[in-house]
């Protein structure tokens, strides 16, 4: 042995394990065989390599039941063997420079390392290492403990991996993260959050209120109901706010937040997010605006084109009561018929245009079932005559009973449900039935169904009947007209009033439309 390997120290922390009975109160005998009891069944793999001379490698010279379980390796294969006998391909080379350069100087070292079980498989390993020296200071071996660490750095990893994917994408998102602790008054900003905001990292003092002072004055009592609400378990913190930047500028921020609470269920911290949302709002302002000029010209040009339409239907009419050649008179009832299904497309044009703007109201009066049923006869019975149908209305209500509700739009509902089923059934008929559901005080709740025989509507039309201009199928607009708005208008007013509208068909066995309404029924004095 060189004099490099000896250590005095080492030598008096061993005599003074044995002697002193502070450690100890067995003797060195007996110590030394509980010691070898405990090295032996301990969790934690123990190897114990000799010291080498000049031209040797330290060899292994002991391994506990440890080390035979967790790399699968028998005691007759390593003993006698090289420590690096463990080591693989991703073995880190700079981990093992380390361990190479303490060993040469005889000091303690602890690192991890990536080592490798007998089938290859890899696990990481958390390596204690330090020389043992006999009575006269001579280091005559080195002992490594070594723990399986796997677990931990596959959890480290995860974290990790996850942490970078999350920073990645808020980056990306141009999402800000922010984190609240109650306790002590502390707001941390990520520098996500600082560009939101307009600042610098020196300009945020972390308070609570240097986050309320930069929000627009408008906005800043519901921003701080809403984390009030949040706090206190009412809802979520969902908010939508304006801040307002060092140089005068308005930014809306969308922000989202989950509470952390203890175990009494007190909140102790706030994470949540920021994110610009300016764009969006002015692109949603933008839009709005471009709907309501749509919206406004189609009204403005349904209402211009109506009016010299109802002139030609008009004049049409007078001028088929004079005596003309039957082909002349065919002329007029072709310009008459095409005027009216021109008015028609234009009247759901503007109806359709005032629901788009919203501007369709409900307004209540009273009416009776006769009313609608007297309306609806004037409207069809010659159309469903013309065609060969049977218009049928029933209802189960003593049909002069006074009801309050919005006839207008009702009749509306009810004669675009008609006038569709009457265009589209060849034979058979057209069943408009009322049916009382329930009666509670002066409430009732009725049900309006229009059946008929007609062509039907598959499964997959369906769907789609209640979407704005949309038909059955492309045939049904060239073989019947119409522009696909009259279901799309009935099922609105009916939302404005409470109800939608149930659709029910097979197809080329006829279809049934129906509805729920609830109306008043008016008290006799």
């Amino acid at each position: 042995m060189t004099s490099s390997n000896h250590s005095p120290d080492i030598s008096n922390q061993a005599a003074k394990l044995l002697e002193d009975p502070s450690f100890s109160i067995v003797d060195r005998e007996e110590f030394v065989r509980l010691a070898g009891v405990v090295i032996a069944n301990t969790n934690d793999i123990v190897v114990i390599t000799d010291i080498p001379t000049d031209d040797q490698e330290p060899r292994i010279v002991y391994v506990n039941e440890a080390f035979v379980r967790e790399t699968g390796y028998a005691p007759h294969e390593v003993l006698g063997k090289n420590p690096r006998m463990l080591q693989g391909p991703r073995s880190d080379p700079e981990t093992k420079n380390r361990i190479f350069k303490a060993l040469g100087e005889w000091k303690h070292i602890r690192e991890e390392i990536l080592n490798y079980r007998k089938n290859g498989e890899e696990f990481w390993q958390e390596l204690n290492i330090f020389p043992i020296a006999n009575e006269s200071g001579w280091f005559t071996h080195w002992v490594s403990i070594q723990r399986d660490i796997t677990e931990r750095k596959v959890s480290e990893k995860i974290i990790f991996e996850t942490k970078n994917r999350l920073e990645l994408a808020a980056r990306a998102g141009g999402v800000g993260i922010w984190d609240y602790d109650f306790f002590n008054n502390r707001l941390v900003w990520d520098g996500q959050m600082l560009k939101l905001y307009g600042i610098t990292r020196d300009q945020f003092t972390g308070t609570y209120a240097d986050w309320a002072e930069r929000l627009h004055r408008d906005d800043r009592e519901s921003a701080e109901s809403a984390i009030t609400k949040a706090l206190e378990g009412a809802s979520e913190f969902n908010t939508q706010f304006r801040t307002i930047w060092p140089n005068g500028s308005i930014h809306f921020i969308r922000g989202l937040a989950l509470v952390e609470r203890d175990a009494d269920n007190k909140p102790l911290r706030m994470v949540g997010t920021n994110w610009e949302i300016t764009e969006l709002v002015q692109a949603k302002t933008d839009a709005e605006s471009a709907l309501n000029i749509k919206t406004q010209f189609l009204m403005n040009m349904s209402h211009e084109i109506r009016t010299p339409m109802t002139g030609i239907i008009g004049l049409s009419a007078l001028a088929l009561y004079e005596p003309l050649s039957p082909v002349v008179r065919e002329y007029l009832q072709g310009i008459e018929s095409s005027a009216k299904l021109l008015l028609e497309i234009v009247n759901d044009i503007l109806d359709f245009s005032k629901l788009e703007a919203d501007k369709a109201h409900i307004n209540t009066a009273p009416f009776t079932i006769e009313d609608l049923f007297t309306r609806v006869r004037a409207l069809f019975l010659e159309s469903a005559k013309a065609k060969g149908l049977q218009l049928n209305l029933i209802c189960n209500l003593e049909p002069k009973t006074q009801l309050i509700g919005d006839f207008f739009n009702l009749s509306l509902v009810v004669n675009n449900l008609v006038g569709n089923a009457i265009k589209f059934t060849e034979q058979g008929s057209v069943d408009l039935s009322i049916q009382t559901l329930k009666l509670e005080n002066s409430t009732l709740t009725l049900r309006f169904t229009v059946k008929d025989s007609g062509i039907g509507i598959s499964q997959e039309a369906q769907q789609k009947v209640l979407e704005p201009f949309a038909q059955a199928d492309g045939s049904i607009s060239r073989r019947f007209g119409g522009t696909g708005l009259g279901l799309t208008i009935g099922n609105r007013i009916l939302e404005l009033m409470g109800s939608k509208l149930n659709i029910h068909s097979i197809e080329g066995q006829g279809s049934s439309f129906s509805f729920d309404l609830v109306l008043v029924q008016e008290r006799r004095k």
